[in-house]
């Protein structure tokens, strides 16, 4: 961008040369904007079943029939890690994860490889994450979205510099008032039974597994009537007209070469 002002505008030095610059990036990023919404048809939870594992792990929870959830507190990091991995794993019809952020990180590709290989075994995958923090991870979303039983969906999602933080920000304010609207839900259920909910995001710092600072978190190990009927804003769902599918979105060598 800086050559090209500088060749447009010879009379330009230094900061007024950058300045240039980031007006005209400022300018053409306003002008883009998210691609046409495409109708969906809607994708329905998968109802718990005991034809499963953890389908009949939770009716034995629940058993005589009470009303009531069975719940467990996953205070100790590793073990709220420890217990996706476990459920991910046993999972043989269906996972739904919610999250606000997911990490280029130790924890997220584990997660990503975890969620990968289920769909490879059949399980249906959906995974819906707001857009915010994925700047670079697109051949990893992408990756997961081209296995034929993953779906991945960004909410809200950024059009323009995909790959650096710094477009982001640029884009960011000067599209303040959609890219101001975030997703901070965080919700994990396999097989239409078991469901972890609480405040985690998917990344190093939520686990204690991260080397400058982590974060003190509480969430729940949940079971029984609760985990088929949580609050609509909390489902995948629920968000779909916010959220825009990875597949729709082009490889990032694509758009370099454009």
């Amino acid at each position: 961008m800086l050559k090209l002002i500088a060749l447009l505008f010879p009379a330009l030095r230094g900061p007024a040369l950058r300045l240039m610059a980031f007006l005209a990036a400022a300018a053409l990023t306003g002008c883009a904007g998210l691609p046409p919404r495409t109708p969906e048809a809607p994708t329905l939870a998968i109802a718990a079943s005991p034809a499963t594992d953890l389908g009949r792990a939770a009716i034995a929870l629940n058993t005589p029939p009470d009303g009531l959830s069975s719940m467990r507190p996953l205070i100790e990091a590793s073990f709220a890690l420890d217990a996706r991995l476990e459920l991910m794993r046993r999972a043989r019809s269906s996972l739904d994860i919610q999250t606000y952020q997911l990490g280029n990180d130790k924890t997220g590709r584990l997660l990503l490889r975890e969620m990968r290989n289920a769909a490879r075994r059949g399980v249906r995958v959906r995974l819906l994450l707001d857009d915010f923090y994925t700047a670079g991870m697109d051949r990893l979303l992408l990756g997961l979205a081209a296995e034929p039983n993953a779906e991945v969906r960004l909410f809200n999602p950024f059009v323009n510099a995909r790959d650096h933080s710094s477009g982001r920000w640029l884009e960011f304010f000067t599209d303040f008032r959609r890219l101001n609207h975030r997703m901070h839900n965080k919700l994990f259920v396999a097989d239409g039974a078991m469901a972890i909910a609480g405040g985690r995001n998917l990344a190093d710092e939520y686990f204690l597994r991260s080397d400058s600072a982590n974060f003190i978190d509480f969430e729940l190990l949940l079971a029984g009537p609760v985990v088929p009927n949580p609050p609509p804003s909390s489902t995948p769902t629920g968000t779909a007209t916010w959220s825009t599918p990875c597949s729709g979105w082009p490889a990032p060598a694509a758009r370099r070469r454009r």
